[in-house]
Order: C-alpha cells, then structure tokens, then sequence
C-alpha cells in the first residue's frame, strides 16, 4: 500500500527524470484500493482533512499518469518495444501506440516508394545562384530554384548549371 508521502515521491522523481520510473505492475490496482480507502474514511469520518486527503491523492496520481503518458508516447515514436518499469496496462498502452505509429509510417512509406524512381541519368547538385524558372533542353520546365537548394537534374540540365556556375556537384 503506497502513502501519500510515496506517491509525492514517485510524482516528483517522474517530473524530473526523462526516464520513466520504476513502478511495480499491480501500482494502478494498489491506488484503485487506496483511492476506495480514503474515499470511504471521508465519507465515514466526514471530515474535511480526509476529503481533502482524498483529492490531493488523486490529483497526484492524475499527475503520475499524464507524464508517464508522454513518455510512453515518446518511447513508441523511437519505437521501442519494451519499458522497464511499466505497470501492465501502460505495456499495453506502448504496445497499441506501436503498433498504430507501425501502421502509420508503412502508409508514409507506400507513398515515398510509388513516387517514380530517379532517372538513371540523373546528377545531384546544389544551387549556389538563385535560378529563375526556365524550360530545359527536354522541354520540360526548371526552376525556380534557390541558392543552397540541393536537387536532381536530367544530366543535360545539370551540366548546362554547373557550366553556367550556377550550381555544384555533390
């Protein structure tokens, strides 16, 4: 059973370390018990230093779960799959954001592969002038382009900027 000093403890422990802090698996279940005690002595004692106890708990215990919340998150963006540390339901929480965020950047994915492939003659440059939009030797349309952009040119296109010093190769 935790007091309302471990739980002040454990809140500012989780406040101040970007890691997540150990907790045993049963620690929802063991606050669900705590919150039905203290909930019962204020009812029972009717008294306003329970009652305030009560709320003080829970508000802490809200506190707890929301930054364990965004570190579960960030845990799932950097994709990992295990939390040392974790009670049994925010396991379950990493795995369902994992799995979602998966899924998420597979959709990503399938549009960067059906985009077409770059051209076999294709050279990759960096723009060192800003270039006004031109039409090329294959009549297709360039530019605008600025200077610092890095870009991948037809051969033709490329060459014509590096000559005309309006670009570098990489």
């Amino acid at each position: 059973m935790f007091s309302y000093s471990d739980l002040r403890d454990i809140q500012k422990k989780e406040m101040e370390s970007s890691a997540i802090v150990k907790l045993p698996e049963d620690f929802y279940s063991a606050i669900s018990d705590l919150l039905a005690k203290k909930n019962s002595e204020a009812v029972a004692y009717k008294s306003l230093l329970a009652i305030q106890e009560y709320e003080n708990i829970k508000k802490i215990v809200m506190a707890i779960a929301a930054k364990r919340e965004e570190k579960i998150v960030l845990m799932a963006v950097r994709g990992e799959r295990e939390g040392a540390g974790l009670t049994a339901e925010e396991k379950e929480m990493l795995k369902e954001l994992s799995a979602i965020i998966k899924k998420s950047r597979g959709i990503v994915q399938s549009v960067w592969s059906s985009e077409e492939p770059a051209p076999s003659d294709a050279l990759r440059v960096r723009i060192t002038k800003d270039v006004s939009q031109y039409r090329g030797l294959d009549n297709s349309v360039y530019g605008p382009f600025r200077q610092g952009e890095e870009k991948l040119l037809p051969n033709a296109e490329a060459e014509w900027l590096l000559k005309a010093g309006m670009a570098e190769t990489l």
